[in-house]
């Protein structure tokens, strides 16, 4: 709670829920939390696209690796390569997601949702021999959370439009209307 310093008083009675609103801010608070708990992680948010020409510890990357990565640099939400005797580079994607835990949840709850297009990149990207994950990030009421780490598998994806859906059938382009 913020307090005014001279009235000591809470400034805004808690009408911010973080548990219940502004899906963005939740989701930076996922990757950031994943970031700290998976060793390597590159969050895209944090790097523009020309960080992938630099010389690695490593060397430089791949091509098939540098490629992907730049032609769905806004379609991810966090990389890191797994290098195998200092020759052998692949890469890992990792999907994060921020979900409130209530008790009593559905068992859809536990059902990851995502766009389309982001499945369709995530299954070329198993094509190419590269690793997805899943992250999920449970956060509870009392500050605490917990972290999930699986293996993509689409079978257990729902697909969800979610707010550009939404902002389609707004502005009136949606031909389904």
């Amino acid at each position: 709670m913020v307090f005014d310093i001279k009235k000591k008083i809470p400034l805004n009675m808690g009408k911010f829920d973080l548990t219940r609103q502004d899906v963005h801010l939740k989701a930076e608070l996922g990757e950031i939390i994943a970031k700290h708990k998976i060793s390597y992680l590159h969050l895209k948010r944090e790097y523009k696209p020309d960080y992938l020409e630099k010389d690695f510890p490593f060397g430089k990357l791949p091509d098939k690796i540098k490629d992907f990565l730049k032609e769905n640099w806004f379609s991810i939400d966090s990389f890191r390569f797994r290098i195998k005797n200092k020759k052998e580079i692949n890469l890992e994607l990792f999907e994060i997601k921020l979900r409130s835990y209530y008790p009593n949840l559905r068992r859809e709850a536990y059902i990851i949702d995502m766009t389309s297009n982001e499945l369709e990149i995530y299954k070329k990207a198993i094509k190419m021999g590269f690793n997805v994950f899943v992250v999920v990030v449970w956060l509870y009421d009392d500050w605490r959370y917990d972290l999930s780490i699986k293996s993509l598998k689409d079978s257990e994806i729902k697909i969800a439009e979610g707010s550009k859906e939404f902002l389609n059938r707004l502005d009136g382009s949606n031909p389904l209307r």
